[in-house]
């Protein structure tokens, strides 16, 4: 078969591409027969599929399967499902290896497979590059694989409603965007005894309230709305496959991951004093002060879901964050992210202490802060800026206050940063900064602007309409 496959879509922790030029049916197939020939050398066999409801799911992993099939290796298939059960039956069922067939948060025109190992190890990096190499060489293994499928989501189910046991019937309202989550999300809290006012919890492939996206300020704004409407005790969003989730109190007030994980870090430090709690470069530097005063060690690492898993599941950190909405506890659970045991987890925090949600929120301090603002920039450049990018920086700020663990992130005062990081998923530059107030903050991204105003290749319009704004904050 000679098909074309570019290695742009071989990324850091996953395989990802715009249908059907970058990722059809074919290169589907190839990548199933190269992974299937891979996990086969390493006698790894037994591997579970699932996808989400995008419209080129359903295709693209009916090509994958037979591609692993062909190379040897069983495939039990599960329908539409969530990345987070993927990762649960490969610690808690009899498989070797899992696959996911989804883009998570990119445009409904992209897809894409995230693999899985045993007990939900990450196959990324070098793996990945591996496959692409097992194409280029034509060369795979060859046999007959078993296939069954099996509804295995509902053990999942099964598995929440044996770890949580909530007394207090609350109003949740839950927006699943249209996404993979859209059935198994309400049946759970519903099943927990919950309140539930479901919002686009429907599969629909075209995403029409846009793509489901807790990082994204108009999916929550929209979360907001509803949770004032129906008189919500909290309202909960999840990402397309599950494995985000970004949640708002009663009062209609939203709170990013790294807030979040400050009042997960003073509930879990307590029954596990001196531990240490990861969390990426984009989240807030007061973790660095709150994390201790809970009895926690605080670790700064790079993004991305294998590197925050590898901790956790190590027995590194008891807990991790990323900004953009990924959760992780190795407290009564396997490490990895989960938007519905995390929303759980907040549910029970506000069962057992009988607080409403902005009240377990309002002991924590706060800093003004941007969202992450997305400069697109494609594949091919992103790299090559950060790498000048951080030349530059070297030569203009003092060497104790740069972190290179991912892009470059510059600490200017005690509460002022900015990180500048190419993204490892999407053709594009991020950018985030926090200040003192809005008068630091608005000081912050003027610097941000003049460090990267002399790059052709990064369209500065987002940042732009930010600094507009910022205009406004000094007269405040």
């Amino acid at each position: 078969m000679n098909i074309k496959i570019s290695k742009k879509i071989f990324r850091d922790y996953d395989i990802r591409g715009v249908y059907p030029d970058d990722m059809n049916e074919d290169i589907a197939y190839l990548i199933g027969k190269a992974l299937g020939t891979d996990l086969f050398s390493k006698n790894i066999t037994n591997i579970v599929l699932g996808r989400d409801d995008r419209e080129s799911s359903p295709s693209l992993a009916k090509n994958i399967i037979k591609g692993i099939l062909e190379a040897g290796c069983n495939v039990t298939y599960i329908d539409i499902t969530l990345t987070p059960i993927i990762h649960y039956l490969t610690c808690a069922f009899n498989f070797d290896a899992g696959v996911m067939v989804t883009a998570s948060h990119n445009p409904k025109e992209f897809n894409g497979i995230r693999i899985d190992l045993k007990n939900a190890v990450s196959y990324y990096g070098e793996d990945l590059q591996r496959l692409y190499t097992i194409i280029e060489s034509g060369k795979y293994s060859q046999g007959m694989g078993i296939y069954r499928e099996e509804p295995l989501s509902l053990k999942y189910t099964e598995f929440i409603k044996e770890n949580f046991f909530l007394r207090r019937k609350m109003k949740v309202i839950i927006d699943c965007g249209s996404g993979a989550s859209s059935f198994l999300a309400p049946k759970i809290f519903k099943e927990l005894g919950m309140d539930i006012e479901p919002v686009y919890c429907s599969y629909d492939s075209n995403f029409p309230h846009g793509v489901p996206d807790p990082e994204n300020n108009i999916f929550l704004e929209e979360l907001k709305n509803h949770v004032i409407k129906h008189k919500g005790d909290i309202g909960i969003g999840f990402d397309t496959d599950g494995d985000r989730f970004g949640i708002v109190d009663e009062k209609g007030n939203s709170y990013s991951n790294d807030y979040v994980l400050m009042l997960f870090s003073k509930y879990v430090l307590l029954k596990n004093p001196g531990a240490t709690v990861v969390y990426d470069v984009k989240c807030s530097q007061l973790l660095e002060e709150v994390i201790p005063n809970f009895n926690g060690v605080p670790k700064m690492i790079r993004t991305g879901h294998p590197y925050l898993f590898k901790e956790t599941s190590e027995g590194k950190a008891i807990l991790g964050a990323e900004y953009s909405g990924h959760m992780f506890f190795a407290d009564k659970y396997y490490g990895y992210d989960d938007g519905i045991y995390s929303s759980c987890r907040v549910l029970e925090l506000m069962d057992n202490t009988g607080l409403p949600l902005s009240k377990l929120m309002d002991e924590f301090p706060r800093r003004e802060a941007t969202s992450e603002i997305k400069l697109p920039c494609s594949d091919e450049n992103k790299f090559r800026v950060i790498d000048k990018l951080k030349k530059i920086l070297k030569t203009n700020i003092k060497e104790d206050r740069l972190t290179f663990i991912d892009g470059v992130r510059v600490k200017l005062s005690s509460t002022g940063w900015f990180l500048i990081r190419a993204s490892n998923t999407s053709p594009y530059i991020s950018v985030r900064a926090e200040g003192r107030d809005k008068k630091e903050l608005n000081f912050i991204l003027k610097q941000v602007k003049i460090y990267l105003s002399g790059y052709d290749e990064i369209e500065l319009g987002n940042l732009q309409a930010l600094l507009i704004d910022s205009v406004k904050w000094d007269t405040i």
